[in-house]
């Protein structure tokens, strides 16, 4: 279906026939693309709907398209087909008109009859059952009330909120059909009944009519003037010069030319004032820009028209209807084979046609502030409205110069001319062209020429004769690259390899990368007052206040191939680059040469914004003027381009950004803000968008996902989010978006996605295994300090043993043979022959020997004994310490214990004492201390003794002394407490002291009885 074919198909039922003859009779208009709008299409072979007949844009960016195949959404890169929530469905996919509400509702018209509206994600239907008019639906309008009014072939309905209602005689509506809406901006509804014009003022409940007969399908626009335009298939497209709601008749309309007519299915004015039209006689699209001067009345024709836009000439298709201008001020048109859009250009070119080569093109201005311009041998004057040719006789210009008299210096292929008052004369190159070619040109500030010839090196032009410079002899055989002159009559000299040099009257001094250059070839120089700018292949440095500062933007693609550098007097930056044009602000300028490591912020400006072409590379001159209208001016590989600085228009809007789809593991889920995702999702896809339609492909995007990335990933201009190996849990996603003068919308947008885990991926599954391994870890730790205490064990159960022996021999050998050699001297004593001293020592001798028996029982006894009484741990300790005490006065000795006493093998209690008796030993002997207390502390899961002083602490020799040959020592209660299976730790007291902690576990020290009971850890 075509707009055309819509009104055919209503012509079938109401149009006169002749009608479908001026449809069927369309041809195309030709016309050349305009020079003020970049033009984009897109076309059904790329995936655009077809037959486009209404368009609207919502709050949030996505321009929404009625088509006779359905409703769709786009967002500048991809067409998305509407599909209605589960169990809804449109009545019909031929869609007619199109309506959004300020609350995102979007009103839906038919072809069949009827309206649906698309509220939160679901659709509601009006029928003639629930009061809309029959018949097809033209258009919807919204006043200031809140009502909404849609014009169908059926009549005037108004919604107030809550039903349909058509509008008729109550009304004073004069017919039962309406073709055209549109509220002006004083709020007045004006409406196109097939017959009249007629109009409701805002807050009345009655009509009116004007004076203006119209056709079927009329439709109506207002101008930015205000003044009301109207176009039918019988008076053309027109201005209603003086109608108003408060003056209904305007001067009666003529009746047009048969062989120039136009009229027009919509009309659009931009917010530039321009006129923008979708014609139905003739078909395509065609532009006004000042319509004021047409607004008599009279229809418009062919030779009003500023631009006429066919297939011919690049439209899709010539059968167009909608129009639309969104809210970055691009203008769109649907058409019944796609869409196209006219964004305005930031750059213009010159309005009259430049003969030859774009190659060719040489630029400079005048004192008056004209631009000049030549291509191949014909010289242009451009004075800011309108160019002229100066002469066309010229030798292919290369470039060219003014000097300070007013005379124009230009370079040609092979002579070097001078147009003085309009005469030429001519002169030739130092050397013949056939050896050699011009690399680059300048004058200087007394007026005179100067040229450099690639392999033949610098001349100046001195009182008619060429003279051949060497400025510094280490540049002698080099060739310069770019020249430019300051007012204090210095010639800067630019070379390759980061080397500059300036030459004057008193001498010459050469600047290399050791100064600050580091933007390789010198290839464009601007010197103005105390400042210098040097534009190379690799960035753009200054030279100020004696010193040389290079921006730090080596790595950055916009500043390769510098030929062209203005400074605005706000203190801007423009650059002409190798990737187009460089805005730098004149904040951002100044913070980039104050700190060189400072990476400027700027904007990039290419064929995206009208520009033809990227900077004239190898140029002889810079390629960066400004003219006497402080318009910039730039000469690409394709032409020269001008801009408007203080013109210059920036999108303000950040764009809405959106995400549109969620795919994990293949399958589509709904882009709602919390998403739960099945057991088992690893990939993922998130499909996001940003609906800004200036300049589409200059959207920039970063995402993250938190839960898997580090920051905010930078995705350019792709769409899409990718994750692999993702493992349960809740992630956030978030993305952010820049329009195409990069204004970012920091908000975003986000949804939470929860991955389902499987058993073994949950955290009651994580904790069981964590509690496996620490009940292994416990278990196996009880088996090595089980197996510790039993190694110990036996250790000293063969010690024992060991000491039942000895005491059984000792008991059985020495013990009784000692007792028998007492009964003998017994016996000796009771015989008759002794005397008093014979019995004496015999006497003595009893008793030692007496003694020694004695002494011997408790040895066995001792090693005998398998326990120790309760107190004689502490007793045994207690006798150490105060036996030291005595003998080491005035420190004093002190016990004391806690807990509940138990029963300490007596194995281990030996081992337990000798440890103890050492650090005791060693604090009376070394400390020089006070006090040394110690601390018994019966525990339940260990046996813990402190020995503590208030002395001086001992030092690592008296340590490393004690473990000499001779004496336990320290190692000596190491390797004891080590055989205990104890811990034994020293450690600084504060303030002052040193304390010895012995802690031996409960199976190893305590005697374990049925009685006891003994805790492991």
């Amino acid at each position: 279906m075509s707009m055309p074919g819509w009104l055919a198909r209503a012509g079938r039922h109401t149009l006169p026939l002749i009608v479908a003859v001026l449809l069927a009779c369309m041809t195309a208009s030709h016309a050349d693309e305009s020079p003020g709008f970049r033009r984009r299409l897109w076309t059904t072979e790329a995936g655009t709907p077809a037959d486009i007949w209404t368009m609207a844009q919502g709050k949030d960016g996505y321009l929404w398209l009625g088509t006779g195949s359905g409703l769709y959404r786009f967002d500048g890169f991809r067409f998305e087909r509407f599909q209605p929530a589960a169990g809804e469905r449109l009545p019909s996919n031929d869609i007619t008109a199109l309506g959004m509400q300020e609350d995102g509702a979007l009103w839906i018209g038919f072809y069949y009859g009827g309206a649906s509206v698309v509220r939160n994600g679901h659709l509601h239907h009006y029928a003639t059952e629930q009061g809309f008019p029959r018949g097809m639906v033209l258009a919807f309008a919204r006043t200031g009330d809140g009502s909404l009014w849609a014009a169908t072939e059926g009549g005037l309905a108004r919604f107030d909120g809550t039903q349909w209602q058509v509008v008729g005689a109550d009304w004073n509506y004069p017919t039962a059909r309406a073709d055209w809406l549109l509220v002006t901006r004083d709020g007045t509804l004006w409406v196109t009944t097939g017959e009249s014009l007629v109009f409701l003022k805002p807050g009345e409940h009655r009509f009116q009519r004007t004076d203006q007969a119209v056709a079927k399908y009329a439709i109506v626009a207002q101008a930015n003037n205000g003044t009301l335009w109207l176009s039918d298939h019988l008076h053309g497209t027109r201005a209603l010069p003086g109608l108003t709601a408060d003056h209904p008749e305007s001067s009666p309309a003529e009746s047009p030319d048969d062989t120039d007519f136009s009229w027009a299915n919509r009309l659009l004015f931009d917010r530039y004032g321009n006129l923008w039209a979708t014609r139905v006689d003739k078909g395509g699209i065609y532009r006004v820009n000042a319509v004021d001067p047409l607004a008599s009345g009279r229809s418009l024709r062919a030779a009003d028209f500023s631009e006429s836009i066919g297939r011919t000439s690049g439209l899709v298709s010539e059968r167009a209807v909608p129009l639309l201008e969104d809210m970055e001020g691009t203008v769109w048109a649907g058409t019944n084979m796609g869409l196209a859009s006219f964004h305005r250009n930031s750059f213009q070119t010159p309005d009259f046609v430049l003969p030859g080569a774009a190659a060719n093109y040489a630029m400079t201005r005048d004192a008056s502030g004209a631009v000049w311009i030549a291509n191949g041998g014909t010289l242009f004057r451009f004075d800011g409205e309108t160019g002229k040719v100066v002469r066309r006789d010229l030798n292919d210009v290369i470039d060219m110069q003014f000097d300070r008299a007013g005379d124009l210096w230009l370079v040609g292929r092979n002579r070097f001319f001078r147009l003085h008052d309009g005469v030429l004369s001519a002169n030739d190159w130092p050397v013949s062209p056939d050896l050699t070619r011009a690399n680059a040109f300048a004058i200087d500030s007394k007026g005179e020429p100067w040229l450099a010839l690639a392999e033949r090196g610098l001349y100046h032009l001195h009182e008619g004769r060429w003279l051949r410079v060497m400025p510094v002899p280490s540049v002698a055989d080099d060739t310069p690259a770019s020249l430019g002159s300051d007012e204090r009559g210095g010639l800067w000299i630019g070379y390759t390899g980061n080397r500059l040099v300036r030459l004057d009257d008193k001498g010459a001094r050469l600047f290399t990368e050791a100064d600050g250059l580091h933007i390789g070839t010198i290839t464009a120089i601007r010197a103005r007052g105390d400042e210098v700018l040097m534009g190379g292949e690799q960035g753009l440095a200054r030279a100020a206040h004696g010193r040389i500062t290079s921006l730090d933007v080596a790595d950055d693609d916009a500043f390769i191939g510098v030929t062209g550098i203005e400074r605005t007097p706000g203190g801007d930056l423009w650059l002409n680059t190798g990737k187009g044009v460089v805005h730098i602000d004149a904040d951002e300028a100044a913070e980039s040469f104050a700190q060189p490591n400072h990476r400027p912020a700027y904007r990039l400006f290419d064929y995206r914004d009208g520009l033809p072409g990227i900077a004239k590379q190898a140029a002889m001159l810079p390629t960066t003027l400004v003219d006497g209208r402080h318009r910039l001016w730039f000469l690409t590989n394709q032409g020269p381009a001008w801009i408007e600085p203080d013109a210059l228009s920036r999108n303000p809007l950040p764009p809405p950004v959106a995400i549109v789809d969620i795919i994990a593991n293949g399958k589509h889920y709904p882009a709602d803000s919390r998403i739960h995702l099945p057991k088992g999702t690893t990939n993922l896809q998130v499909r996001y968008s940003a609906a800004s339609l200036a300049i589409p492909d200059r959207v920039r995007f970063r995402y993250r996902l938190d839960g898997a990335d580090a920051g905010w990933q930078d995705a350019g201009i792709r769409r899409d989010a990718f994750y692999a190996n993702l493992g349960p849990g809740t992630y956030e996603f978030r993305v952010i978006a820049a329009n195409d003068d990069g204004v970012w919308n920091m908000q975003g947008a986000e949804t939470r996605l929860t991955i389902a885990p499987w058993f073994y991926q949950s955290a009651w599954f994580y904790a069981l295994c964590l509690l496996g391994i620490v009940a292994l870890a416990a278990s196996f730790f009880v088996w090595r300090t089980r197996l510790a205490a039993d190694r110990v064990h036996l250790q000293l159960t063969e010690r024992m043993n060991e000491r039942e022996r000895i005491a059984r021999e000792i008991h059985d050998t020495l013990l009784q043979g000692v007792q028998g050699l007492l009964l003998r001297l017994q016996a000796l004593m009771a015989g008759p022959n002794r005397s008093q001293a014979h019995d004496e020592a015999l006497h003595a001798a009893i008793q030692q020997a007496r003694n020694m028996v004695i002494e011997g029982r408790d040895k066995i006894i001792a090693l005998r004994g398998e326990a120790s009484r309760q107190n004689e741990l502490v007793q045994s300790i207690l006798a150490v310490g105060e036996d030291l005490a005595s003998i080491h006065a005035p420190t004093a000795f002190r016990m004391t214990t806690d807990g509940k006493p138990r029963l300490i093998l007596a194995s281990a209690r030996d081992e337990i004492v000798d440890i103890v008796r050492e650090a005791i030993r060693n604090a009376f002997l070394h400390a020089r201390a006070d006090h040394v207390d110690v601390q018994v502390d019966y525990q339940k899961r260990a046996l813990h003794i402190s020995i503590a002083d208030d002395g001086s602490g001992i030092g690592d020799g008296i340590l490393e002394s004690a473990a000499k040959a001779g004496h336990w020592g320290v190692v000596g209660m190491r390797e004891r407490a080590a055989r205990l299976g104890a811990t034994l730790t020293l450690r600084q007291r504060r303030p002052q002291g040193t304390e010895w902690q012995l802690r031996i576990p409960c199976r190893a020290a305590y005697l374990p009885p049925r009685q006891n009971t003994c805790s492991i850890e």
